[in-house]
């Protein structure tokens, strides 16, 4: 997605009397064209603070743009910004920094909400019959593998790593010497690969399911929507809501993103959904790996206990 731009009008009237304008405010004039966001978000001192100037010049450079007030010369920037979501990291930065700063809904309050609301949506968007569909290919699969790249990744691991306590067969894509499409080679019919992603989808996660699918393995989605480039391919398709993002024909509330950064909670929650779903559907043989894992793990004291680091007597 390219960056903002500034409103045309703004631009061309900005073009016409750079060469006019004192090094000040051509320094102004650029940094303008350079930050709508700001333009549109920050307060007139704010913006002045970020570009180093006194909160006059900013007024000096609307009136020398033919505007009465710099109210009045935000005015396009925020009518621009307005008309889309925010969908750049900075956009959405500056979007978050100006709420704080006017005390408006604040961002970690919204980002809770965002994160209780993909939560709550994986009950509601998926059926028991969808995690059982999906925990009966994991169960009759021959190797399980798990992928997830760039913030996804952290998910696959703990998700593997879940899985593992009870079933042995499982495989972490983790791309270790830069493998990752030799690991997936591996995979084959009778196989099944959980992956995971959410939007901006990263384009290895999307090639490399599609080369393990092309394969013949059982792909099982863990995504944020039944459109997602994962859902293409794929046996099996989980899904929580992105409340902040914008859906076709709907223009949310203005209340911010709560983060820059989207949350992954929505897909932590499918992964663990899926794993307590398995281990529920998976018998005796769960129960004995289980027993297997923790008795070697209190064998190897692998968890902190205050009666084993107290100091003898």
């Amino acid at each position: 997605m390219p960056p903002p731009s500034a409103p045309p009008l703004v631009l061309q009237r900005l073009q016409s009397l750079l060469d006019q304008l004192p090094p000040e405010l051509r320094r102004a004039a650029h940094w303008v064209v350079d930050h709508p966001a700001e333009v549109s978000l920050w307060s007139m001192r704010r913006q002045a603070q970020g570009l180093g100037v006194a909160p006059a010049t900013m007024l000096r450079l609307a009136r020398a743009a033919g505007y009465d007030s710099y109210e009045a010369f935000r005015a396009p920037f925020q009518a621009a910004l307005a008309g889309e979501r925010p969908t750049t990291l900075r956009e959405r930065a500056a979007e978050l920094q100006a709420t704080q700063d006017q005390n408006n809904v604040p961002g970690h309050d919204r980002l809770t909400e965002i994160q209780a609301n993909a939560i709550g949506s994986i009950v509601s968007m998926n059926s028991p019959a969808t995690f059982d569909a999906a925990v009966k290919t994991l169960l009759t699969a021959r190797h399980v593998g798990f992928l997830g790249t760039r913030s996804a990744f952290g998910i696959a691991f703990q998700m593997h790593y879940a899985y593992q306590l009870v079933r042995r067969n499982s495989i972490l894509i983790d791309g270790l010497g830069g493998l990752q499409s030799e690991a997936i080679d591996n995979l084959c019919e009778g196989d099944a690969l959980i992956a995971i992603s959410q939007a901006p989808y990263p384009s290895a996660t999307v090639r490399l399911a599609r080369q393990a699918a092309q394969q013949g393995v059982a792909i099982i989605a863990l995504t944020d929507a039944p459109l997602s480039p994962l859902a293409t391919d794929a046996r099996h398709v989980l899904t929580f809501d992105r409340a902040d993002r914008e859906q076709v024909g709907q223009r949310p509330a203005r209340r911010g993103p709560g983060s820059f950064f989207h949350t992954t909670a929505g897909l932590l929650g499918l992964a663990e959904h899926l794993i307590a779903r398995l281990t529920a559907r998976g018998g005796e043989a769960v129960l004995n790996r289980l027993s297997e894992i923790e008795a070697r793990m209190h064998a190897d004291k692998v968890f902190w206990s205050a009666s084993a680091a107290a100091p003898d007597r």
